[in-house]
């Protein structure tokens, strides 16, 4: 049997891992010979890589359909720590008999190792010269990146091919002789962080609308939308001298009505929770025929902004999270909320499915990957139950969170520790990410597709951005123990390891 290294992680709490969480494993070694090595080392880290296939600009040599692949990487958490010789013998001066080497028997090693997640990230500069290229489609020389951020962890990807992002544990048995080859060894794991601190909750309704107006053809037996009694048939003489066959080219405009989308201010959706989407039907008059909602679609939107060298791409998934037909749903009991506002809401217990898979990563933006969402909603609905459909189409941005908030004690400690402002903090080191907040809307948005958009002013930014991780184990907070979602990752997530790693071959 030949040396083999494996990591083995402790994953009694899942394979899902958050900020501030302490992993624990061992990294088990077997030799069927005796071995010299210099050391054992193991690494926890995340890359996050973006490739891009763009036209090649060489001084007019190259056709114009030619292309090649440019790529960056950052290292986003680099953590070492040496397993074996034990520190005090590492320690040896020159001298001593560390110099060439720890020479172990054959026979089965265990080392035990425990690391914690912080909550930044802090970007490292790659080391390897060898990482600076890219051998697809051609050799191709990778720039170092100069933009770095500061923010919360990103979260695993691994839903497109352009951009992803690994966390890592990778073990290294550096062998004394430089002419043997040392022994590595990769243990992926999934890291979902901490969602941003949510504001407080007002009740305020976040809404987006669209005006629409029924058109109606007049055919037989229909006059606005509605089913009459059939008239006795005319002869044929008497057709010709009739006045009325125009009328079955007439459009006829029904009464003007507003369809409405409604969620808690800010919009947020969470994976383990259900959408907290409501349809309503506003006007300005009492409806006296019921609008009926045949089906509903509604679709999560990625904008996924992927950076590599000097190129950006901006690219767009729908996924389609609802799909409903033949629903034939009326319109609920109107009310009368404001003077001269009328108003009813479909039954939102009519789509209990509308959930996001747990494969959907968070809203996050790194060095040269940005992630955000929008929402669409796709309704055909009728006037009365046999009325002419129409389609009737809202889009908006939304926040998908994690699900895994901060833990209480840790924002109350930080936030006392950064009121003695007379008292240095000698643990920060770097400033957490700052939070952004837009500037106050309007009441009213008009976009040019027509499309209505309603809010108060933007919510105050938190009171507490989150720390850094010196500020986190200097408050010694303990992780956070409550439920986390099984946050699921593509096959390629655990594939191809050395082409994510390339450093230190």
């Amino acid at each position: 049997m030949p040396n083999v290294v494996a990591i083995e992680l402790d994953r009694r709490h899942g394979d899902t891992f958050t900020c501030l969480d302490v992993v624990k494993g061992n990294v088990r070694l077997y030799l069927s010979s005796e071995e010299t090595l210099a050391h054992i080392q193991i690494k926890m880290e995340a890359v996050s890589k973006s490739t891009l296939v763009v036209p090649k600009h060489r001084r007019g040599r190259d056709k114009p359909s030619s292309k090649k692949t440019v790529s960056e990487s950052h290292k986003l958490l680099y953590v070492t720590q040496i397993l074996f010789p034990p520190e005090d013998v590492r320690n040896l001066d020159s001298k001593g008999t560390g110099k060439d080497g720890f020479t172990l028997a054959p026979g089965q090693y265990y080392y035990p190792f425990q690391f914690r997640i912080p909550i930044n990230n802090r970007c490292l500069q790659s080391s390897s010269f060898i990482s600076k290229f890219s051998f697809s489609e051609g050799v191709d020389f990778s720039k170092d990146p100069r933009q770095h951020i500061t923010t919360t962890l990103p979260p695993s990807l691994s839903d497109m091919d352009e951009a992803t992002i690994k966390y890592f544990f990778k073990v290294t048995v550096k062998r004394a002789a430089f002419y043997k080859i040392n022994m590595r060894q990769y243990n992926p794991f999934i890291f979902l962080p901490f969602e941003p601190p949510r504001p407080v909750t007002t009740g305020q309704q976040f809404f987006v609308r669209r005006r629409h107006r029924f058109n109606y053809t007049p055919v037989s037996g229909r006059i606005n939308g509605s089913v009459q009694p059939q008239k006795k048939k005319k002869g044929f003489f008497s057709s010709l001298t009739s006045t009325s066959r125009s009328v079955s080219f007439l459009r006829q405009a029904g009464p003007e009505f507003y369809v409405e989308a409604r969620m808690p201010d800010p919009p947020i959706v969470v994976p383990t929770e259900q959408i907290p989407l409501r349809l309503f039907i506003r006007s300005d008059e009492q409806c006296t025929t019921p609008i009926y909602l045949h089906s509903l679609q509604i679709n999560l939107v990625s904008h996924t902004l992927v950076a590599a060298q000097e190129h950006n791409k901006d690219i767009a998934f729908a996924l389609t999270v609802v799909n409903l037909q033949n629903m034939k749903l009326p319109m609920g009991t109107m009310t009368n909320p404001a003077p001269k506002v009328y108003e009813a809401e479909f039954d939102r217990n009519k789509w209990p499915s509308a959930f996001l898979p747990n494969s959907v990563p968070p809203t996050f933006k790194t060095c040269n990957i940005s992630r955000g969402y929008s929402m669409e909603i796709f309704m055909v609905i009728s006037h009365g139950p046999t009325g002419d459909s129409d389609t009737v189409a809202l889009a908006f941005d939304v926040n998908v969170y994690s699900g895994i908030s901060p833990p209480e004690p840790l924002l109350h400690a930080i936030k006392e520790a950064r009121q003695q402002a007379a008292v240095p903090n000698p643990y920060k080191i770097g400033s957490a990410a700052k939070n952004t907040t837009s500037m106050p809307q309007s009441d009213a948005i008009t976009s040019e597709n027509g499309t209505h958009r309603l809010s108060g002013p933007s919510p105050p930014p938190p009171a507490d951005s989150l720390p850094t991780y010196d500020e986190a184990i200097a408050s010694k907070v303990m992780p956070v123990s409550g439920p986390r979602r099984n946050f699921e990752q593509s096959a390629n997530y655990y594939a191809n390891m050395d082409d994510i790693d390339r450093d230190e071959k």
